[in-house]
């Protein structure tokens, strides 16, 4: 196993989510939290990520099959964060070196402070770092309990806080870096003597302090980056702060946003600079906007979409699965499904492509320089010739191509001048 590693708990049911999915796979900004959280151990520089599943195994192994670097552990018993880790021996038999230890329903989590974690644990030599914050409302999370020189003491869960020790609001968002093998000591010494019958990891620093080893404890997290989403209202707190972060990124790179609030842009979309968003766009899935474009409002861009540089889907304007190319314009009121738009060509309000029969999806192609009139119906498998012009509201059926420069018209579309 490559060093650093990281550990990443993803084995609770989160019954206060009411839903029979594991609860890491909850999608925040259109992904599952859980790949967040591995983004962001692999960007502080873990070279072998393992995550710890339980309930809804199966789901968390599908989620993440294409991540080379994740390895699988189960945790058959529910006995707690600690024994959750104590799992993962096995794999790590004859490793040496530090583990990251993260919960997977962080999905806020950022790569920066992980990364300084892990450097400074082993610039310092520690046995054990944690990572913590403080936050104005430190309710559900373990409190961090220093001496009066403000050295760690302990941790103690909320459930097992005394009045004092509630009201201390630095907390523990189980966030470690621990020195491996020693941690297998300090778990070989848990007991479940808690409020909760548990293993609690928690108790880990604590161990190792009596054992005189080093540990230490630094707030090195915002307030949002360690929260933790154990109800639906958290999970839309959540989307509310990574989309902040989603657009500021955009913006930054050169992309206008006009109403960030009332726009909802997917974590994957890549998006060209000079390009502007208008409002109550949502863009979801991977989608590639180029340079130059304008999208909205209220339009929806599906995965698979692909807008070149000077592409244009304009107001109620959905797209899926379709590829614009440079200076073709949607302006208004269109669905384009499984197409491709050559360049320049233009699609009038109100056309389609009726992509689906019913059993397959049909590719649709308008060349370069089209013209679709409104309310057209293009019934895919069709192509639109070069130059050609479909009127408005004609009806191409499925494999009636359109020659170019021809023009047609009527339901079924004919050419002008062709006889019934």
């Amino acid at each position: 196993m490559q060093g650093p590693v990281a550990i990443i708990l993803a084995a609770g049911q989160g019954k206060r989510m009411r839903s029979d999915r594991a609860k890491v796979l909850h999608e925040v900004c259109g992904q599952p939290m859980i790949r967040y959280v591995v983004d962001a151990a692999r960007g502080a520089g873990a070279k072998s990520i393992i995550v710890v599943v339980g309930f809804g195994a199966d789901q968390v192994r599908t989620a993440l099959a294409d991540e080379p670097d994740v390895h699988f552990v189960t945790q058959h018993r529910q006995l707690g964060t600690g024994d959750a880790v104590i799992a993962c021996r096995p794999l790590l038999d004859g490793y040496r070196g530090p583990a990251l230890v993260l919960v997977g329903d962080e999905p806020l989590l950022r790569a920066g402070p992980l990364g300084d974690l892990l450097q400074r644990q082993q610039f310092e030599q520690l046995d054990c770092l944690m990572g913590t914050a403080v936050v104005p409302d430190p309710s559900g999370f373990g409190r961090i309990l220093r001496d009066s020189a403000g050295r760690f003491l302990r941790i103690v869960e909320q459930r097992d806080c005394t009045p004092e020790e509630a009201a201390i609001r630095e907390i523990n968002p189980s966030c470690y870096v621990f020195e491996l093998p020693i941690l297998w000591d300090a778990l070989g010494r848990l007991d479940t003597s808690n409020a909760q019958g548990e293993y609690y990891l928690t108790d880990a620093p604590e161990l190792l302090i009596q054992m005189d080893r080093s540990v230490s404890a630094v707030p090195v997290l915002d307030a949002e980056d360690v929260l933790g989403v154990n109800t639906r209202e958290h999970l839309a707190e959540a989307h509310v702060v990574m989309q902040r972060r989603i657009q500021s990124r955009l913006m930054d790179d050169g992309v206008s946003i006009v109403d960030p609030r009332n726009t909802s842009i997917d974590g994957r979309a890549e998006i060209g600079p000079e390009t502007t968003i208008y409002p109550f766009t949502v863009i979801s899935g991977r989608v590639r906007i180029g340079r130059g474009c304008r999208v909205g409002p209220f339009s929806h861009l599906r995965d698979g979409t692909v807008l070149e540089d000077g592409a244009e889907a304009g107001a109620f304007v959905e797209v899926s699965q379709s590829t614009l190319e440079p200076g073709s314009r949607a302006r208004h009121l269109a669905y384009l499904g499984n197409a491709r738009v050559g360049e320049g060509a233009n699609i009038g309000a109100g056309t389609i492509t009726a992509n689906f029969d019913g059993r397959v999806k049909a590719q649709t192609l308008i060349e370069p320089g089209a013209f679709i009139g409104s309310g057209a119906v293009l019934i895919a498998p069709v192509t639109i010739g070069r130059g050609a012009t479909v009127g408005a509201g004609a009806v191409v059926p499925k494999g009636k191509d359109v020659a170019p420069g021809q023009t047609v018209v009527g339901v079924p579309a004919r050419p002008i001048g062709e006889s019934e």
